[in-house]
């Protein structure tokens, strides 16, 4: 298969999602820009404060979700903190899909010292535990958005080049790659124009699935602590100030962390719905259970 059938190819299952996989893109497109125009649009800004107002319950004139412990409307901040955690999804998921695949695209195409190294650092980065990986390197650097994306794709780029690489080392293999390579070609054509693409969904799936795991951990990181500082908001902060509340107000717990939970469930479900209609024996499967 060419590059122009690879990504002909994708197009075509992007369009073949079953529909569990397309209710979960319609909300993921929903959050996003709700995140993103939201708070342009309610009139309270996240770091108003109106101690007129404190913990205001759901359904409440003027606050659709009520507001905490210092008179902040919820909505907002649950919509900030979806755009801080949304952002540091999408952007520590580019940023390892791209380190991630160019380093399973040299090591699966290459054999002998390449492949030696990269297979050793992907090996002993997998070693380590992810969590106490993460809050070492949060608890020595400044918190931030931009330290946290760093750090998290300092943990997650070993998933994407493992996968390219198993990938590529299937597809140098291939007649038409073969024969590409016998007219000549160059190593850098070959793997741009012939591998990349066929690469291609395997990545988009892991990119997916990669976007949910981002979320979940940026979330875990700050509400310990060490992640976005108050009083900007992420859903991991907001769960960490809503703590003290349980008893007397938990929807300031359970609304950030039902946002957190349908939203990593719906970047799985898209996940694996990509998957399912990429692969053909995976489809072929699910028909037959």
């Amino acid at each position: 298969m060419s590059g122009a059938d690879a990504i002909l190819s994708v197009r075509t299952h992007l369009h073949g999602l079953r529909p569990r996989g397309r209710i979960a893109a319609y909300y993921i497109v929903f959050v996003v820009i709700a995140c993103v125009a939201g708070p342009w649009i309610l009139p309270y800004g996240h770091a108003h404060i109106d101690l007129h107002h404190r913990f205001l319950s759901p359904i409440s004139a003027g606050h659709p979700l009520g507001t905490d412990e210092i008179g902040r409307d919820l909505l907002t901040r649950v919509l900030m903190g979806g755009r801080v955690s949304l952002l540091v999804g999408l952007a520590s998921t580019i940023l390892s899909t791209v380190i991630g695949t160019a380093l399973g695209l040299v090591a699966g195409y290459n054999s002998g010292t390449a492949r030696f190294l990269i297979t050793t650092i992907i090996d002993a980065t997998l070693c380590f535990p992810v969590v106490f990986l993460m809050l070492t390197l949060a608890a020595v650097l400044s918190p931030g958005v931009g330290t946290i994306i760093g750090i998290v794709t300092l943990v997650s780029w070993m998933e994407a080049a493992r996968v390219v690489q198993a990938q590529t080392r299937v597809i140098r293999k291939m007649d038409y790659v073969t024969a590409v390579v016998a007219m000549g070609a160059s190593d850098r054509y070959v793997l741009l124009r012939e591998v990349l693409p066929n690469v291609a969904p395997a990545v988009i799936v892991s990119a997916t699935l990669t976007i949910a795991r981002a979320i979940l951990l940026e979330s875990y990181v700050s509400y310990l602590g060490y992640g976005v500082q108050p009083p900007d908001a992420s859903w991991g902060n907001l769960l960490n100030n809503a703590q003290e509340y349980l008893e007397s107000d938990p929807w300031l717990a359970i609304i950030p962390g039902v946002a957190i939970a349908l939203t990593v469930t719906m970047f799985n479900l898209l996940g694996e719905s990509l998957r399912d209609a990429i692969d053909p024996s995976l489809r072929a499967r699910g028909r037959r259970s």
